[in-house]
């Protein structure tokens, strides 16, 4: 980007006017030491050059002159940034060289801790150190962030001691892998806001983007899905909800005719079902999905109620897919555990409360509505 911008700079630069067609000292306008000297090259025998002297008294012009010629003339200030460029400016800055579309597993080593992710197809999952759905926007945009990243600063071409950054024993090794390919990238140690880092295929050690900072502070809960639920309820075809110890069946009801809504049935275990008030189920299908872990947790060192669960949520959905989530509780504190993952979570109470709310009205049947009343009175056209 930085070449392409300096050469369209050279075809673009104009004079703005004229200062001495025949000077005899270049040393008063800075062209005889020149601040910025440009030589090119083109297509067809294309050749030239120019250079860039001082600015003049207003500072709003700088002295330049073609290579070849005698005339002095006036080009605008800024075109000083535009030409001055160093060998980083112009140097391919990327930390990292991977293709971005065929990533397919991320692993974050922290000294003898790691965090491991895979791809499937479209879906990312959190493989190690416990199995878990991943929050596919978290890795996405992380390895988004990795594929653009610049380096900020670059240190040393060719590093020989290794050491002297912290690149000897990384801090954290950041391993992405597409297909049999992998690409590695060392972080060392930081000094100030500097942080020294390698891509462990090459020799030259530089400092990262700052916009990296927070990703590499990033554990393994924040790469885990804290939705409870991937259903939706437009995708949604049944439900079994058990709570403690009642049982409810919901089955949606495809609509009589193109004008006509679904509608879902309710069965109670041991009862008659019936149809359940549109308003009360649609509230419960968006609530369910809105379930959300405040802290994961481990389920075997902390009391949860999930041996005796207070309420379990089955769903089937999007032809084939199936999901359960059992839910504990422990006084006023709600945990779950969602069918499937090692690990488990603490839920945040107002979002259960709410929940059972919408279940507590969802499993009432609607009462009938009366029938109008018959407002003739029954003496009227009788004789006295």
């Amino acid at each position: 980007t930085e070449a392409i911008g300096l050469a369209q700079n050279i075809t673009s630069l104009e004079s703005v006017r004229p200062v001495d067609d025949n000077p005899s000292d270049l040393a008063q306008f800075g062209l005889d030491k020149p601040q910025i000297l440009v030589e090119f090259k083109g297509e067809g025998g294309v050749a030239g050059s120019f250079k860039l002297g001082n600015k003049n008294p207003t500072q709003s012009e700088m002295y330049a002159i073609k290579g070849g010629e005698k005339r002095v003339f006036l080009v605008s200030s800024f075109q000083e940034s535009n030409f001055n460029r160093t060998a980083f400016n112009l140097r391919d800055k990327k930390i990292l060289k991977f293709d971005r579309e065929k990533a397919d597993s991320l692993a974050l080593a922290r000294g003898a801790s790691a965090i491991q992710m895979s791809r499937s197809g479209s879906d990312w999952k959190v493989t190690g150190p416990v199995a878990s759905r991943s929050d596919y926007s978290a890795i996405e945009g992380f390895l988004t962030r990795l594929s653009q990243a610049n380096m900020s600063r670059l240190v040393e071409e060719n590093a020989k001691d290794f050491a002297r950054y912290g690149l000897d024993k990384p801090t954290m090794t950041i391993t992405i892998g597409a297909g049999s390919a992998k690409t590695v990238l060392d972080v060392g140690k930081t000094e100030g806001d500097q942080v020294y880092a390698r891509d462990a295929s090459r020799p030259m050690v530089f400092t990262l983007d700052t916009t990296l900072k927070d990703d590499l502070n990033k554990n393994l809960d924040d790469y885990r899905k804290k939705e409870l639920f991937d259903f939706r309820p437009f995708y949604t075809a049944k439900l079994r909800i058990v709570r403690d110890p009642k049982a409810f069946d919901f089955e949606k009801v495809p609509a009589a005719k193109p004008s006509d809504q679904e509608t879902w049935k309710v069965t109670p275990a041991g009862a008659p079902s019936f149809t359940a008030d549109a308003t009360a189920m649609d509230d419960l299908l968006n609530k369910l999905p809105g379930v959300k872990a405040e802290s994961f947790i481990d389920p075997k060192s902390t009391k949860t109620g999930l041996d005796k669960p207070v309420l379990v949520v089955s769903a089937s959905y999007d032809e084939g897919k199936f999901e359960r989530v059992r839910f504990g509780q422990v006084g006023d504190s709600y945990y779950a555990v969602r069918d499937g993952e090692s690990g488990g979570v603490k839920v945040d109470s107002s979002m259960m409360k709410n929940v059972l709310q919408a279940l507590d009205l969802a499993v009432t049947p609607k009462a009938p509505t009366p029938a109008p009343a018959n407002t003739t009175p029954a003496t009227v056209g009788a004789k006295k």
